[in-house]
């Protein structure tokens, strides 16, 4: 079959020699969204927070179903997200806990 030319649109043919893995992007280096997600929870209390809490980690969980991750993963990849939060709480109530605290005032 020399000089024949490769059909670049079969997908069949292409799906058959070439395999490929997509690793989408750490959802805890997300840092808008998980402070924005952090601003959030911060100025909600009681249920109102939990509600919020709990609508995004399940928009979070269909979000990468969607993507095609493992179910481990995605437990895994939300578990990450969670923690990445609460540690931007805890950033920021510490920093505004400094600014209001400065140290060597009279």
């Amino acid at each position: 079959m020399k000089g024949e030319q490769m059909d670049l649109f079969d997908m069949t043919t292409a799906a058959s020699k070439y395999n490929a893995e997509i690793i989408p992007f750490p959802v805890d280096r997300e840092l808008i969204f998980v402070r924005e997600t952090a601003r959030t929870l911060e100025n909600r209390h009681g249920p109102a927070a939990d509600r919020f809490w709990q609508m995004t980690c399940r928009r979070l969980y269909a979000r990468l179903q969607v993507q095609g991750m493992a179910e481990a993963d995605i437990k895994r990849e939300v578990d990450r997200f969670a923690y990445a939060v609460h540690a931007e709480m805890q950033r920021a109530a510490w920093a505004k806990w400094m600014d209001e605290n400065p140290k060597g005032a009279a």
